[in-house]
């Protein structure tokens, strides 16, 4: 798990940050993945925020972990990514995503959905990656009292897009 930056651009209820320092210099970032590599020995390393799409040098960031031999995921809220971009990343060394979808991140095109109409939103996100090809998407939500009955349709939908999300 690496934080690349802890300014995002949604404001998520369940999200545990207080205080916003910042992005990262590309140099500490590097430092923290040469450190996991060295003492963690990890295979894959995900790259986190805050909005990791957010940070400037993302895309250094991406092709510096697959020149050290590791895998690096994204993990996104997704709202700043279109198809080029997920080009782009997947040609620095890009494994795959992780893109956190739930409706009480404030979406403002999203506002008064309930989790089985966001499905929609991950559908266009699926669709949009498996187009490009060679990457995974897996999709997390947090669950809160008012959208755990919400859990069965999500995981049917998942299971229907079985060839496209893992």
């Amino acid at each position: 798990w690496l934080e690349v930056t802890d300014i995002c651009n949604l404001k998520c209820l369940g999200c545990y940050r207080q205080k916003l320092t910042g992005h990262k210099t590309l140099e500490a970032v590097k430092e923290e993945i040469l450190f996991l590599k060295k003492w963690r020995n990890v295979d894959n390393l995900s790259i986190a925020g805050g909005e990791p799409l957010m940070y400037p040098d993302i895309m250094e960031v991406v092709s510096f972990a697959k020149e050290q031999g590791i895998k690096p995921i994204m993990l996104t809220n997704g709202l700043k990514l279109d198809q080029p971009t997920v080009v782009e990343l997947k040609k620095a060394g890009l494994a795959g995503f992780t893109i956190h979808i739930d409706s009480n991140q404030g979406r403002p095109e999203w506002r008064d959905k309930n989790e089985i109409e966001t499905n929609e939103l991950r559908q266009h996100f699926a669709d949009m990656i498996y187009d490009v090809g060679g990457l995974y998407v897996i999709f997390n939500s947090t669950v809160y009292p008012s959208t755990v009955q919400h859990i069965p349709e999500m995981t049917r939908w998942a299971q229907k897009n079985i060839d496209r999300v893992h």
